[in-house]
């Protein structure tokens, strides 16, 4: 049983021999290859590609390959800043900028510094504009990282910041690295290379470096949409018995809306006669009582420009105001809350016929 044991024993290690003889040569071979580079231009120290003005040779891209892929395999703790390394050259290759064999970085950042987006807990003493000054950023870019309308920070606060001049910006459910590019700017390979995509590219809810990126100005924290009033611009004919039984509007059109008092007809009444508020007050009461209330005025049966026109028809009575009388005797007027609308102005015609329907304060 001993013997048979010890056949099994070695019949195992002849399995994992082969594999252990590969690795070892392919580690000799890229150690051996590079040792001659260490104290020139060509090593693999990525401070040495800064010194060299972010220049790489062919040859070190290709043991950069061979050492990416075999950390890789290996599970080294420090495979993925190889493969970063890599990944960098890779995109120098792919962009085209070679001379005499030698590969020139097109403006990516070095991998041996800050990159992505940088987590900052305001400090006392610290304000947005120093913090800002310190790292080479605007206000605007921290603001809009994170969401502010203003520039106060508490002490305390945790800032997303970008590593570079741009802004940092959370990835939104349908976002792709090419809709974030044309909205918000940058390129596809400064968005990868700073933010280590190239393996899982963009993700909803990640928060990325957009370089020298902005927001567009409806997405910015301090926007303010504009209210949007109603309009109305038909022109339309209109009869209501208690604005007096034959009292059609003619030409009817929206004057938009004034907010003022309760939106109702007397509040219009009194904006347009400041002087009839100012002698009566609110003594006048409702719609239907101004003509009999009205004793300090001159009321009677003639449209003029300027008066308050009335009718005590209806539950509360109607006012308005004439803007001016025409030659044919219809009248041009302005009232509020015609149509039991609130707050809007319309303008219209009263045809002679029935301007008589209507006393008129002066």
């Amino acid at each position: 049983m001993t013997a048979k044991k010890k056949k099994r024993d070695f019949s195992l290690v002849k399995k994992i021999l082969p594999y252990f003889l590969v690795g070892t040569v392919t580690l000799l071979v890229a150690f051996l290859g590079s040792l001659d580079k260490q104290s020139n231009e060509t090593s693999l120290s990525l401070d040495n590609f800064v010194a060299n003005d972010y220049k790489v040779s062919v040859d070190q891209m290709s043991e950069l390959y061979v050492v990416a892929d075999l950390s890789d395999a290996l599970g080294l703790a420090s495979a993925s800043d190889v493969a970063s390394n890599y990944v960098i050259t890779t995109t120098m290759y792919d962009s085209g900028q070679t001379s005499a064999s030698k590969l020139e970085k097109p403006n990516l950042t070095n991998i041996s510094a800050s990159r992505g987006v940088i987590e900052y807990t305001v400090k006392e003493g610290e304000t947005m504009e120093s913090i800002a000054s310190a790292r080479g950023l605007t206000t605007d870019q921290i603001r809009w990282s994170n969401g502010l309308k203003t520039t106060d920070v508490a002490v305390d606060t945790v800032l997303y910041l970008p590593s570079t001049p741009g802004i940092v910006y959370t990835v939104k459910s349908g976002d792709t690295l090419e809709s974030i590019v044309e909205k918000y700017g940058s390129t596809n390979e400064e968005i990868i290379a700073l933010n280590d995509l190239e393996v899982s590219g963009v993700t909803e809810g990640a928060r990325i470096v957009i370089k020298d990126g902005s927001l567009p100005e409806t997405e910015r924290p301090e926007y303010v949409a504009p209210v949007v009033r109603p309009t109305y611009t038909t022109t339309y004919t209109y009869t209501y018995s208690y604005l007096g039984s034959t009292s059609e509007r003619q030409n009817m059109r929206s004057e938009g809306y004034l907010y003022i008092g309760g939106g109702q007809c007397v509040d219009y009444a009194l904006y347009k006669r400041p002087d009839l508020k100012a002698l009566y007050g609110w003594s006048l009461g409702n719609a239907n009582t101004w003509a009999a209330r009205a004793t300090q005025s001159v009321v009677d049966r003639t449209p003029s420009a300027g008066a308050i026109f009335q009718t005590a028809a209806g539950y509360f009575g109607h006012v308005g105001y004439v803007e001016s009388v025409n030659g044919d005797g219809s009248i041009e007027v302005t009232e509020m809350n015609y149509g039991y609308i609130p707050y809007r102005v319309v303008r219209s015609t009263i045809p002679a016929s029935a301007v008589g329907n209507f006393f008129y304060i002066h």
